[in-house]
């Protein structure tokens, strides 16, 4: 064989085989016997038909076209295996010409990544603080938990719960040879629906919520709005509309006081007082802020990761990611997502378009994040794994053990050690940019690394998953 290989951008290669005469020769002899075996040619049984007689039935060209089907696939495996081509997806395959047997081969192959200067990153933690208003707005969220609801008769105010029906239709143009002016296209159709009426708030538009205010019980009212531009519906958008909305209950919250009493109902074993019921607080608030300033030093190291590193990817890539995120967010049933296509007013690949960035950028963060891992020898052990194990069974209590058991399957195991490799990673990022880069220790996986799946559920394990 004559190849002639060429490195195109975004991670592809192009092979140019020419396949030599011997060879084709070869692929000739078995076309032909294949084809002997349905070709009907009189005075000879199936199979028994000279190649002559074939030939000359299908012509050359035939009988080459019939070769192809096998040649190209086995030369195109033998010479990417000879020219060692990492190829990680279907080629494109195109005949370029039939004698000599010449054919081209595009192909995708793994990214090239080089993360530059990685270790010179620096991102500086700002300090946690929690405030005595977000320990008060905590509170006050419990109390509303454990509040009792009276009925009234007076209008709505901000703070009542109320009971509505909404009805709303859209104001849209005539068809063609209508004689109405407008038409009215359903929009939205809630019965005995329950909301809690606060201030500043948007309930299915702007506006809406607002104009609750003020009613009572058994009030009927009409209000026009024009959706807005960014509205889900992109058919609506910009669409005047109207809203029938009728009050059918209006209930104000009594709130408990914040006293021993309210502690016991919050968990009567953990709490004997609301002294530390507020404790409690203000421990998980600054527990959640920890975690919320180590996600966003993580975050920062990596856009500071992708600003020097240089990636060059294939795009089938991002239309994997994309394949994967669609079906998360949408599920295997394709009825149900065709209907969705058709009440949001989009092409399946508009809705797709939709995704492009975030796959993007899902999967150049895996890239680097899986080559950051590969640079500092993040290795998760057996012994990682085990405590794992032992950390995911324990809350489960008598049932742990059996439950460890469900896994401690093959793919059980691959999917922890790839939850390690991605907390492990994420954990020597933070210590690289936080200046403690010339300590190689990987530190045990944290909690909050183990929340923080946006950035690391794609940290590939293998090389093949690398690619």
């Amino acid at each position: 064989m004559k190849v002639t290989l060429e490195r195109l951008p975004e991670s592809r290669v192009q092979l140019d085989i020419e396949v030599d005469d011997e060879r084709l020769e070869k692929s000739l002899d078995s076309a032909y016997k294949r084809l002997a075996q349905k070709a009907r040619i009189p005075g000879f049984r199936p199979g028994k038909a000279p190649r002559h007689m074939i030939e000359r039935a299908y012509g050359r060209e035939g009988l080459i076209r019939e070769a192809l089907d096998r040649l190209v696939p086995d030369v195109y495996n033998e010479t990417i295996e000879q020219e060692d081509v990492p190829a990680i997806a279907q080629p494109e395959l195109e005949i370029l010409e039939l004698e000599p047997v010449r054919f081209k081969a595009t192909v995708a192959v793994r990214p090239t990544i080089d993360l530059g200067d990685y270790r010179s990153i620096r991102v500086e933690r700002q300090p946690v603080e929690v405030t005595d208003e977000q320990v008060e707005e905590t509170v006050m969220t419990l109390r509303r938990r454990f509040a009792e609801r009276e009925t009234v008769e007076r209008p709505a105010a901000h703070g009542d719960v109320l009971t509505v029906d909404v009805e709303g239709v859209i104001k849209g143009q005539p068809a063609e040879g209508d004689t109405e002016e407008t038409f009215d296209e359903p929009f939205v159709q809630d019965t005995d629906a329950e909301f809690q009426l606060k201030e500043g708030q948007d309930l299915l538009v702007p506006g809406l919520a607002e104009a609750f205010v003020g009613m009572s019980a058994g009030d009927v009212k009409t209000v026009d709005i024009t959706i807005p531009d960014d509205f889900r519906v992109e058919r609506f958008q910009g669409k005047p509309a109207s809203f029938t909305l009728t009050v059918k209950l209006v209930e104000e919250e009594k709130l408990p006081e914040e006293d021993d009493e309210l502690a016991a109902k919050v968990n009567a074993d953990d709490f004997k007082s609301f002294a530390d019921v507020r404790a409690r607080i203000r421990e998980d608030i600054e527990k959640a802020l920890v975690e919320q300033e180590d996600t966003r030093v993580r975050n920062e190291a990596i856009d500071k990761l992708l600003e020097i590193a240089t990636l060059d990817f294939p795009r089938v890539m991002v239309e994997r990611e994309i394949d994967h995120m669609v079906s998360d967010a949408m599920g295997n049933d394709r009825q149900q997502y065709a209907a969705y296509l058709s009440r949001i007013g989009r092409s399946e690949e508009e809705f797709r378009e939709t995704w492009r960035e975030a796959a993007e950028l899902r999967v150049r963060r895996a890239l680097i994040l899986g080559e950051l891992g590969e640079k500092e020898g993040i290795d998760p052990t057996e012994a990682d794994v085990e405590a794992e194990l032992d950390r995911i069974a324990a809350p489960m209590g008598e049932e742990a053990s059996r439950f460890r058991e469900l896994f401690m399957t093959p793919d059980g195991i691959a999917t922890i050690r790839r939850n390690l490799l991605s907390q492990q990673t994420l954990e020597r990022l933070s210590a690289i940019v936080a200046g403690n880069g010339d300590d190689n220790t990987v530190a045990g996986a944290t909690e909050a690394a183990a929340t923080n799946d946006d950035l690391g559920e794609n940290v590939p394990t293998t090389e093949e998953e690398r690619a």
